[in-house]
């Protein structure tokens, strides 16, 4: 593309900002005309709910993982309160997980009367350090749960983490959230984020920004048939219908509340939408490789940039773009500013989860805990990735950041 093309197409993004008032998120949902339609044959059928559509999306998430069970719920967040449920998590239990996360990965063991540690991420990967977690587990506690986070869509060293669970005894969660479609490397195969084979659990989120969506919703997915048994009770307010596992049955209307819990469930419309999405997830993953390989195109360049990692045991499904900016150059409060005046609306990913006042005042967790994790967030900006993005909209967001920079 010639100079004078490049700019007036640069231009006519600007344009259309300014003149339609809009904006650039960081993250946003691709939905298309088979999506809704996908979603209105369900509102048309006779099931809104705990219908058939939502099986079918287990089955689905099954078939894409390799994992044996699948449990869909209403969010990420209840997936992994879900796992910790099932899992025994309980009063003054231990869990350790990392903090360059969504709150969730930790508020879920405090749901369960437990408590929420943190150890501190490798810098190479952004996910929760093996290295440190055998010295935490070595010289602190032994934890019962370790919930490591994929984070950006990057692969945590699950094989690492799973090797120390057989020392340590721990069990392991594995939070995809941020991971659909992404594989590891493990014995010259690629392992699929979710699969469980390095873990007790994973879970996965369909909010809107994630790489798939259902508008809101998530999944907890197992090889253990007795845990999955346990997370489907607990999803449906602790209710059993089979015949079998009834105490007695005055017959087929008959049920028992054999614990209590929550309604966790989602919609048919819902899962309809996820079977949907679930069917362009390569091309999303593409499309957001090519966006990702766009911008490292023009930033690598500039020293002041670190770029997002990119181990080469993995295949990453991004679900996040994040630069770091070196010391040297404007801050990145200065950056960050200047790209919302022109409507790319970027994002920080993420605030230590241990500065929340609940942790702070609960536990007294200070900074310097995660040296690591405070160092990356001084730093971090996520730029917008999602599939809609057109070309023009990616260069006109590297011009933004490039001038920003002058």
């Amino acid at each position: 593309m010639q100079e004078n093309e490049y700019n007036s197409h640069i231009q006519a993004v600007e344009r259309r900002l300014i003149d339609t008032n809009s904006f650039i998120s960081y993250g946003h949902q691709s939905i298309s005309e088979d999506d809704i339609e996908a979603v209105a044959a369900v509102l048309r059928s006779p099931y809104l709910t705990t219908g058939p559509v939502a099986a079918e999306f287990e089955a689905a998430l099954c078939e894409l993982t390799g994992a044996k069970h699948a449990i869909v719920c209403s969010n990420g967040t209840t997936a992994l309160h879900l796992a910790c449920l099932g899992l025994g998590i309980t009063r003054d239990n231990l869990g350790v997980t990392s903090p360059l996360t969504f709150m969730a990965s930790a508020n879920c063991v405090e749901f369960c009367g437990g408590r929420a540690d943190f150890v501190d991420i490798d810098p190479d990967t952004l996910c929760l350090s093996a290295e440190k977690l055998k010295i935490y587990c070595r010289d602190v506690a032994v934890p019962k749960v370790v919930i490591p986070v994929d984070f950006a869509g990057v692969p945590a060293d699950l094989p690492q983490i799973h090797a120390l669970s057989k020392k340590y005894g721990f069990r392991i969660i594995e939070d995809a959230a941020h991971s659909i479609g992404s594989t590891y490397d493990w014995n010259g195969t690629q392992t699929s984020c979710g699969a469980c084979v390095h873990s007790d659990a994973a879970i996965f989120s369909f909010h809107p920004v994630k790489t798939i969506t259902t508008g809101e919703g998530g999944a907890v997915l197992t090889n253990d048939d007795k845990l999955a048994d346990r997370i489907r009770l607990m999803r449906s307010h602790g209710i059993e219908r089979r015949g079998d596992l009834l105490s007695k049955n005055d017959g087929p209307w008959y049920h028992e509340m054999t614990d209590i819990s929550y309604n966790c469930r989602i919609t048919d419309f819902q899962c309809a939408l996820g079977l949907s999405q679930l069917k362009k997830l390569q091309f999303f993953k593409e499309r957001r490789r090519e966006i990702v390989d766009r911008y490292n195109d023009a930033f690598y360049k500039f020293n002041e940039l670190k770029l997002p990692p990119a181990p080469k045991y993995s295949s990453i499904c991004y679900h996040l773009y994040t630069l770091r900016f070196n010391d040297g150059g404007k801050t990145r409060y200065e950056i960050f500013q200047k790209l919302w005046k022109v409507k790319i609306y970027c994002q920080i990913h993420y605030i230590p989860v241990y500065w929340q006042p609940y942790y702070h005042k609960k536990y007294g967790y200070q900074t310097g805990k995660c040296p690591e994790a405070e160092a990356y967030y001084a730093r971090c900006l996520s730029l917008p990735l999602y599939p809609a993005l057109t070309n023009d909209e990616v260069d006109y967001i590297i011009k933004s950041v490039i001038d920003c920079m002058q």
